[in-house]
C-alpha cells in the first residue's frame, strides 16, 4: 500500500524496524519503568537535588517562646504562699503554761488526828466508791480540749501546704523545659512548630493558609520583656515585634498563595 511504512517485526530484540529510518520504533514489552527500584536505603538518586532547587524555600524567622510567660503564675503562688505560712504560724502550737501549785493543808495536831481517824476511814470507804465513778465519767464526757484541736488544724494544713508546694514546682519546672524546647521557624511557604522535651514533635502549617489578619495579645509581665502572643490562626506565645512578624507572616501567606495560583493556571 502506498504511503504506509513496510513494517517488519524483529523478534530478537523486541523492536519495530522501519525501512525509512526515520525513528525507531520498540515493543511496548520491552520498557522497564524505574519506580520501584531498589536504590538501597538512604540513599537518592541526582534527580532528588534538582527538585529540591527547583522550588527552592528560604529560611525567614525563628524564634522561641520566653520564660517570662510564667511571671504572672509565679507571683500568684508566691502569694499563696505567704498566705499559707500565716496561717501556719497562727495555728502554730504554743507551750502550756505550768499548772498553779495546789496549797497544802496545815498539819493538825496528832490527837485530833488519831481520835478522827476511825471515823474517817469509815466514811472514806463509802464515799470513795461513788467519787471514782463519777470521775470516770466526768473525764469521758469532757470533749478535747483548744489546744488538741489547733495542733490539728496545724499539723494538716502543714501537710496540704507541703504537697501542693512540692506539685506546682514540679508543674513550673516541666513548664519551664517545654517553653524552652519549643523552636518557631519560618520559611518563605511554611510555619513550622518544633515541640517536645525528650522526643520531638514538628507541626507544619502552609503560609497562604494561615489568618491574614493576627490578633496580639500583651501581658503584663511579658510586655514588660517585650514580648507578645500572636494568633495567625494558631498561638505563637512569647515572641518578639509581634507586629512586624504579623505582617511578615500576612505578606508571606500572599506570595505563596499568588505562586501557587500561578502553577495551578500554567
Amino acid at each position: 500500500m502506498s504511503g504506509a511504512l513496510d513494517v517488519r517485526s524483529d523478534q530478537t530484540q523486541g523492536s519495530v524496524a522501519n525501512p525509512a529510518n526515520a525513528m525507531p520504533l520498540h515493543h511496548v514489552d520491552s520498557l522497564r519503568t524505574n519506580v520501584g527500584a531498589n536504590i538501597g536505603d538512604g540513599r537518592v538518586t541526582g534527580i532528588a537535588q534538582n527538585i529540591l532547587n527547583y522550588d527552592p524555600e528560604a529560611q525567614v524567622w525563628q524564634d522561641s517562646p520566653a520564660l517570662s510567660l510564667m511571671l504572672s503564675s509565679l507571683l500568684k503562688w508566691a502569694i499563696l504562699i505567704l498566705v499559707w505560712i500565716g496561717a501556719l504560724a497562727y495555728l502554730a502550737p504554743h507551750p502550756s503554761l505550768p499548772k498553779a501549785e495546789t496549797a497544802q493543808p496545815a498539819p493538825v495536831a496528832a490527837a485530833d488526828t488519831h481520835a478522827h481517824g476511825k471515823k474517817a476511814k469509815t466514811r472514806g470507804k463509802a464515799a470513795s466508791a461513788p467519787a471514782a465513778s463519777d470521775a470516770a465519767a466526768a473525764s469521758a464526757a469532757q470533749p478535747a480540749s483548744p489546744e488538741k484541736r489547733n495542733d490539728d488544724a496545724y499539723y494538716i494544713t502543714l501537710a496540704i501546704g507541703v504537697l501542693v508546694i512540692v506539685y506546682q514546682i514540679y508543674r513550673h519546672c516541666v513548664w519551664a523545659l517545654r517553653l524552652k524546647n519549643i523552636k518557631y521557624k519560618m520559611s518563605s511557604q511554611r510555619l513550622m512548630i518544633e515541640s517536645g522535651i525528650f522526643s520531638k514533635t514538628t507541626t507544619t502549617h502552609e503560609l497562604h493558609k494561615l489568618s491574614a489578619t493576627g490578633q496580639i495579645e500583651s501581658p503584663f509581665f511579658p510586655r514588660l520583656f517585650g514580648r507578645s502572643n500572636l494568633w495567625v490562626g494558631l498561638w505563637l506565645s512569647g515572641i518578639r515585634n509581634a507586629e512586624a512578624v504579623r505582617d511578615l507572616i500576612r505578606n508571606a501567606g500572599q506570595i505563596e498563595a499568588g505562586r501557587i495560583d500561578k502553577a495551578r493556571f500554567r
